[in-house]
């Protein structure tokens, strides 16, 4: 056969083997990619990797958070930043990174903190040597419209270089007479993508809720008297329910930051009240471990504190903020998400805050509403209740019925959160995806009604603000189980991890699996810590009442005993809960070493927590500064 004729027949024979390949691709299910964005380098949390030429003698460089306007509706969040009041010179190096990467930043100012009346303007500028790779010019000052008061976002390739210089200058106005400005959100950036995938029986979707201030023991699913919950109680027949649950701190930044990474308040430093922390870059949170598994993200946060200035929206692919919305309108939006994605697996993330607000809206939950007392205003609620905090004369019977409706108003808001379960679950039978749907409920913490004196949350470290619920359903899920194990819900992302089987890397390797029996039984055992920077004392001599400070706690499987930090003599409160289960006898002045003894427990525990935490707050670098920001001063025994 000649050479021609197998050519021919070559050629012929590729042709049909390229036609045989396109039909069968054709019958394969095409590639979808999805946007993932990695974070390789956060340099406020980074000081190794900058370094300060110059800066304002009164005002020196630090890494803090700023805030260009109280406005939400504008990019004006509070975010990460190295503050540069000028002049000042900081050069960042950018050795050993992708050249396919960039800078991204912004430049802005801190105006809350801005009480003066002068105005003027600031250049921002970002060299390489000689060269201005970007620049911008900010004015400031009181006539300013909000409209201008916000993050100027900008992005540079660092493909070629080694380093870069910031620089701000005032343009213009008084020098003595200037509000914080500097670089927010100074991260190396690298964009990705990564094929979507569908869901599996070994590799489910997952839905995790947070119903903001919702403590156990105000729910059906819980043995509560009032059917607040018929939701939630039904899925806990459907799964596993665990009966002592536990959140590390009465108030949200602190307890939703350790939902999403496993660790305790002191470590990953989202504690607050200040605005310089945030949940740092260089940790691995839940969603990022979803997202670079294959799980499509997506979060919907009515708390206006879980947004993405704090870092809460690492690892999202998208992440929609509301303001104290309630469930029902939050639902219409999740609806039309979860619709779009169900095609694929995915995670969704939902923080309902009904509860919070104390604001039934729905006719089916107004029969949960008590009567309304005579001239009742919230207002008039806070008003008595702190006239009788502060020992000042009140109307105790007034101040006990408006705590009775206002209790009867948190029973219809938490029935309309649980009826978004309710929705959610209608949803997702629709949409076909909900025996492939892993479902987990809990909350960032409790609710008080005078059960210690106090209202709201945040101020105590008592059963009534830390003991929230947590159940969980769907493929793998034990039905139909009570653990009775008391657990921390920290622990909720290393338990999905194992779970959805995805491997833990970084800081999610400190969780537990709370379906491990052998796992949470063990620690189980060990102490549980809690703690507040938003704690209200009621000093009975040791402070003067109603002063806020930091509360530091610890709970062992007999006793609670907490305490404020004094330079002087620390105010404490010690409880034995085998007698006292409700925790109304304090008996610290009869046990003085054993508060002793726990009081050097939480030191150890505070201090080597906080000694790994990766949160430069307001400038501090050493374990010593940051335990001095957040509320800790020296040895307890001096």
């Amino acid at each position: 056969m000649n050479s021609s004729r197998l050519d021919a027949i070559g050629s012929w024979a590729l042709a049909l083997l390229a036609t045989l390949m396109v039909a069968s691709c054709s019958d394969a299910e095409p590639v979808v990619n999805m946007p993932i964005e990695r974070i390789l380098l956060d340099f406020p949390a980074e000081p190794d990797r900058r370094t300060v030429e110059s800066e304002n003698p009164t005002l020196p460089v630090q890494a803090t958070t700023l805030h260009p306007s109280p406005y939400r509706q504008f990019d004006s969040g509070a975010i990460a930043a190295l503050q540069m009041v000028p002049p000042a010179r900081v050069q960042l190096d950018l050795n050993d990174l992708p050249g396919d990467a960039e800078l991204r930043f912004g430049t802005g100012y801190d105006l809350p903190a801005y009480e003066g009346e002068a105005a003027g303007s600031v250049r921002f500028r970002v060299y390489d040597g000689d060269t201005v790779l970007h620049e911008a010019f900010m004015p400031f000052g009181p006539g300013e419209p909000p409209g201008r008061q916000i993050w100027r976002r900008a992005a540079i390739p660092i493909d070629g270089l080694t380093s870069v210089v910031l620089e701000t200058h005032l343009q213009k106005g008084d020098a003595d007479a200037l509000p914080p400005a500097g670089f927010g959100g100074l991260q190396i950036v690298r964009a990705e993508k990564r094929p979507r995938e569908r869901a599996s029986a070994d590799q489910p979707n997952l839905v995790v809720v947070v119903i903001d201030t919702l403590r156990a023991d105000r729910t059906s699913a819980y043995g509560y008297g009032r059917e607040t919950t018929p939701h939630l109680a039904a899925l806990a027949e459907r799964g596993t329910r665990f009966a002592s649950s536990w959140a590390p701190s009465p108030w949200t930044w602190p307890s939703t930051a350790s939902l999403m990474t496993t660790l305790e308040p002191p470590e990953h430093g989202l504690m607050g009240p200040t605005n310089a922390c945030y949940l740092s870059q260089s940790l691995v949170s839940l969603p990022e471990s979803l997202q670079s598994a294959g799980w499509t993200t997506g979060a919907f946060s009515a708390n206006p504190l879980i947004h993405t200035g704090k870092g809460f929206d690492q690892g999202f692919e998208s992440f929609q903020e509301y303001r104290w919305t309630p469930s029902g309108a939050i639902m219409d939006d999740v609806d039309v998400w979860l619709k779009a994605q169900s095609e694929w697996r995915f995670f969704l993330y939902l923080h309902l805050t009904d509860p919070h607000e104390y604001r039934p809206r729905q006719a089916s939950s107004k029969s949960l509403l008590g009567d309304k007392p005579q001239g009742f205003t919230p207002t008039r609620l806070q008003t008595t209740h702190a006239r009788m905090r502060q020992g000042k004369s009140h109307d105790i019977g007034k101040l006990q019925a408006d705590v009775a409706y206002r209790s009867s108003q948190y029973d219809a808001t938490v029935f309309e959160a649980d009826e978004a379960l309710g929705r959610l679950h209608a949803k997702l039978a629709e949409l076909g995806r909900l025996d492939d749907t892993i479902v987990l409920v809990t909350s960032d913490h409790g609710e008080a009604f005078l059960e210690h004196g106090a209202l709201n949350h945040s101020s105590t470290l008592h059963d009534e603000m830390v003991n929230v619920p947590l159940i969980l359903a769907g493929p793998g899920v034990p039905t139909g189980r009570t653990v009775l194990d008391r657990v921390q819900n920290r622990h909720v992302a290393s338990t999905l991890l194992q779970l959805l089987d995805v491997e833990p890397t970084g800081n999610l390797l400190h969780g537990i699996d709370l379906l491990d029996d052998a796992q949470r039984k063990a620690a189980s055992k060990e102490p549980f810590f809690f703690t507040t920077m938003l704690g209200y004392w009621d000093a009975e001599g040791d402070l003067p009442a109603l002063q806020q400070v930091p509360l530091h706690g610890v709970r062992t499987q007999g006793e609670l005993f907490y305490y404020t930090p004094g330079a002087d003599r620390p105010a404490r409160r010690y409880y034995q809960l085998d007698a006292d289960p409700t925790a109304h006898d304090d008996r610290s002045t009869q046990n003085p070493e054993r508060c002793d003894d726990l009081a050097r427990m939480i030191q150890t525990w505070m201090e080597d927590l906080v000694a790994r935490s990766p949160v430069v707050v307001g400038g501090g670098r050493s374990t010593q500064d940051l335990l001095q920001g957040i509320g800790y001063v020296g040895d307890q025994d001096e």
